[in-house]
């Protein structure tokens, strides 16, 4: 058993990613087609039955794939932290790429929004935001991210399992974000040791997308699409996300600290190295928002126009 477990390595979590995207296109697909947020229910429990299969006949210990520890107070913040910076982060990556393909993502957020529209809220808040922080997680960062331990560079790592996380939901308009994002939980994860703290990140940012949902029902209307899908107001929007967005070097650079000083993984360094980053990381948060400021006041004008000429 022991030996079985040093010589697990990273082919042993793709070859786990390869037979859940087999499932994904002859399985998991058909049951959401046909069945919607009840396929979706059971394409969750599918990864999870599968991944916990895997573990088993992999010879592995449940304990040892799946850590679960109560949090300390500083890995939960260090967490939410790193979240907010991960969210301005994603939003700011998603708004450029839309100015790309503003109807594939448009379409994407009306499909998604129409699906959570045909079950009752509780149900859906459980499916979108529950099930995936757990389901999704324990594939991810439990079994996937356990056959990496092996690699010591935490940026291959965290650049490998991004990499994977977007592959996983077979999006081309979503796969940087959702790479973002795979990379944030990742390093949640490969720091703070407890599947804990990657379930609450995941559920943190599903649930704001259920929320965004709920508000959204209804609201789109032609006029409104073609509105959002307008360069000038994509640019202004862009300009918006990196005014808020520029807080996040910040919110990721103190969450970091956090997490890791929490998990007793935090290396000694050097004070001129610490000052050399700190100031890097406030000259970048001032470059987004002088670029966001700009992009605001320069597309502001051209919005306003096409608003009148909306009404």
């Amino acid at each position: 058993m022991e030996e079985s477990r040093r010589n697990l390595n990273p082919l042993y979590g793709i070859g786990l990613f390869l037979i859940i995207m087999i499932l994904f296109i002859f399985v998991f697909a058909p049951l959401q087609y046909k069945f919607g947020m009840t396929g979706l229910a059971l394409t969750e429990l599918g990864l999870l039955l599968v991944t916990l299969l895997f573990t088993k006949l992999c010879g592995q210990g449940f304990r040892e794939v799946f850590p679960l520890s109560l949090p300390k107070f500083g890995q939960l913040m260090g967490t939410i932290l790193i979240w907010a910076g991960c969210f301005q982060a994603v939003m700011i990556c998603t708004i450029i790429l839309m100015l790309f393909f503003p109807e594939g993502f448009l379409d994407v957020s009306s499909g998604m929004s129409e699906m959570f529209s045909t079950t009752p809220p509780m149900i859906t808040f459980l499916i979108v935001a529950v099930m995936p922080a757990i389901c999704e997680e324990a594939m991810h960062r439990g079994f996937i991210l356990f056959t990496f331990r092996g690699i010591s560079r935490d940026w291959v790592v965290v650049l490998c399992m991004g990499l994977i996380f977007g592959l996983f939901h077979l999006d081309p308009y979503r796969f940087v974000p959702t790479a973002l994002l795979g990379m944030g939980l990742t390093y949640v994860m490969r720091k703070g040791r407890n599947l804990l703290l990657p379930a609450l990140f995941h559920f943190i940012n599903n649930f704001l997308s259920f929320l965004s949902s709920l508000s959204s029902q209804g609201a789109d209307t032609a006029e409104a699409l073609d509105l959002l899908a307008h360069p000038a107001y994509l640019r202004m929007s862009l300009g918006v996300y990196l005014l808020i967005g520029c807080m996040a070097p910040v919110l990721l650079f103190g969450g970091s600290y956090l997490l890791r000083r929490s998990s007793g993984c935090l290396p000694s360094r050097r004070d001129s190295r610490l000052v050399f980053t700190v100031v890097g990381i406030l000259l970048l948060s001032v470059l987004l928002f002088a670029a966001g400021l700009a992009l605001l006041m320069g597309n502001m004008g051209a919005v306003m126009k096409l608003k009148n000429l909306s009404f």
